[in-house]
């Protein structure tokens, strides 16, 4: 004998539609509470306790960033992989690099090939739902540098000063656009950024603009916020800020990784890396 199996919709209406209805609010609380418990910080958790037992943080890099990224003769060098390493080591971690190129940062993160990308790396806002930034590392935006004796320390000191900047180079575009809004701001042509810089120093303009990376090496600080003891004054005119990033799901790595960087930042260490990196290279 063939026993048909009850129609489920058959089975509903036998009961009233008030015991229906409560039944799946009930069944809908009980999903809603489970999801609750896979939270987003659990997942985050599990993956850092992966990276922590892997025992090394896989990192793709550009190697073609010079001082910040490139290959030599040890292996992975440059500013971003001494910083990468000591922040490391002070998470009990090893490093990896992977080379994967800028163009490669996303879909290598996405693919699972590494668990961060650095190499001199803009944050872009449009990617902020799929991936994290980390706190910034150094601010390579354009610098106006002037003597410390007499300090020009914003845009409004520029009245009735010159400036010199590199023909052709970003600084000179910015000095440009400045000449046209500073009353009495004249702007004087330098061949290059170290004779922007030598201008200045030798007292035939007031300031120079030129790039981060540039007044770095003559001194300047990673941010403006920090202290300097130098004969010139620095100020960030344009602010460019280098970050690492991670996938969404690794908010726990990104805090760990952040309160390593506060404490580098905040015993010297930073400085010291880029001291070595920008500092008479």
């Amino acid at each position: 004998m063939n026993r048909q199996r009850p129609d489920v919709l058959r089975l509903l209406m036998r009961f009233p539609a008030s015991r229906v209805a409560v039944a799946l609010a009930g069944s809908l609380a009980i999903a809603a509470l489970l999801f609750s418990l896979i939270s987003p910080t659990a997942s985050a958790e599990e993956r850092w306790q992966a990276i922590r037992a892997r025992g090394l943080w896989r990192v793709g890099i550009d190697p073609g960033v010079y001082p910040f990224s490139f290959y030599g003769q040890q292996g992975w060098d440059g500013f971003d992989a001494e910083l990468m390493r000591e922040l490391s080591r002070r998470a009990g971690l090893d490093v990896h690099a992977v080379p994967v190129g800028y163009d490669g940062f996303y879909d290598a993160i996405i693919a699972g090939h590494v668990d961060l990308a650095m190499s001199a790396l803009v944050a872009d806002p449009a990617r902020t739902a799929d991936f994290r930034y980390s706190r910034p590392y150094v601010d390579v935006g354009l610098r106006v540098i002037s003597p410390a004796a007499v300090p020009v320390r914003d845009v409004g000191d520029l009245r009735g000063r010159c400036v010199a900047a590199a023909l052709g180079s970003e600084g000179d575009r910015a000095a440009r656009r400045l000449e046209r809004r500073v009353p009495r701001m004249t702007r004087q042509v330098a061949m290059n950024e170290d004779d922007a810089i030598a201008q200045m120093l030798a007292g035939r303009c007031d300031a120079a603009i030129v790039s981060g990376p540039r007044a770095l090496k003559e001194g300047c600080p990673l941010f403006a916020h920090r202290p300097l003891r130098s004969r010139i004054h620095c100020f960030i005119l344009q602010s460019k800020l280098y970050v690492v990033a991670f996938s969404s799901q690794d908010r726990r790595a990104v805090e760990v990784f952040d309160a390593l960087l506060g404490e580098m930042m905040t015993d010297g260490t930073l400085e010291r890396i880029a001291q070595r990196w920008f500092n008479g290279r």
